[in-house]
């Protein structure tokens, strides 16, 4: 995480670039830069936008900025659903259930 100080100065610096017409790509590319991780680029976007939560965080996920993350877990979403269809049988129990 960014320091407050940190986030409040680079969210005043975005705003102004937003209003001379550059774009949120371009900011989450400057965020990234400067440290900022996916939770702090959600947080700056909501801020930036009034964007809801989720809208927020598709945006990140699919900006340029975070392709190369956005690679990374897609491939391990579809490793995870394939092992999971590969699965013939019952995993160990759900803390608190019973067994059938």
């Amino acid at each position: 995480m960014i320091d407050a100080a940190g986030y409040d100065r680079f969210l005043a610096e975005a705003r102004t670039a937003l209003a001379a017409g550059i774009t949120l790509d371009t900011v989450l590319t400057q965020l990234r830069r400067r440290g900022f991780s996916q939770v702090d680029s959600v947080r700056a976007v909501r801020a930036l936008t009034g964007a809801p939560l989720a809208e927020a965080k598709d945006r990140v996920h699919v900006s340029p900025a975070w392709a190369d993350v956005r690679e990374r877990t897609e491939q391990f979403h579809q490793d995870l659903a394939e092992a999971a269809r590969e699965d013939d049988g019952p995993g160990p129990p759900v803390s608190g259930s019973t067994p059938s």
